[in-house]
């Protein structure tokens, strides 16, 4: 299967696409600029891919990558911060930029590949976790677009039969992010045990309803 990770070069992407590739899949990331050391994915430039989402389809043209299978969008982070009302608009505005936006524009990816691709449907699958849930002090903005985020897979689903919309929900923080404050003794769920969900989803999705949770 020919995996295309957004978010590659991040804790949970790149975790992801070592996972993947060594369980065979061909991993292609997409990066707003070109990394210093060796990937687990093969990445593929493109600085403006939330902006323009049509020039990563012209950059796998030019590259002659070959049909994507699945679609995998690990966008965005964490932080804790003073409230989010208190950070302001600006700050707001930006996370909104980094976090909802970039699903979209994701969401805009698989549409037109598999406008591209013909007749098979495009696995499409989102991450979220556990603040889309439960309001997060200190994280407000993550908790608002992590809510929206799944209404976004939602309606996307409604308006389409060429793609698979999918979501997976991590329900406690993952192993090995330095952003998470685990001091209060927080189980946390191993990249394995996420990469195992994620291949389960993209590769019988029928089987799964539009958002999963995965617990600890």
């Amino acid at each position: 299967m020919h995996i295309l990770i957004f978010g590659a070069s991040g804790h949970v992407g790149t975790g992801l696409a070592q996972h993947l590739s060594a369980a065979d899949h061909r991993i292609t990331g997409i990066v707003r600029s070109q990394p210093e050391a060796k990937t687990p994915y093969a990445p593929v430039v493109v600085p403006e891919w939330v902006e323009r989402p049509q020039a990563v389809i012209e950059e796998l043209r030019l590259v002659a990558a070959p049909p994507v299978d699945a679609v995998i969008a690990a966008v965005g982070g964490w932080y804790v911060d003073i409230s989010m009302i208190a950070r302001g608009i600006d700050s707001f505005d930006a996370d909104y930029g980094s976090y909802l936006r970039g699903h979209f524009a994701a969401c805009a990816v698989s549409e037109a590949l598999a406008e591209a691709g013909g007749s098979d449907r495009i696995r499409h699958l989102t991450l979220n976790g556990v603040a889309s849930v439960e309001p997060c002090a200190g994280s407000g903005a993550i908790s608002v677009f992590g809510a929206a985020q799944e209404m976004l897979l939602r309606v996307a689903a409604e308006e389409t039969d060429s793609v698979h919309y999918r979501e997976l929900k991590v329900m406690a923080p993952v192993a090995g992010d330095g952003r998470n404050d685990l001091s209060r003794g927080v189980e946390t769920i191993g990249l394995t045990t996420v990469a195992e969900a994620v291949i389960d989803i993209v590769s019988r999705p029928e089987d799964h309803e539009l958002s999963t949770k995965l617990n600890v």
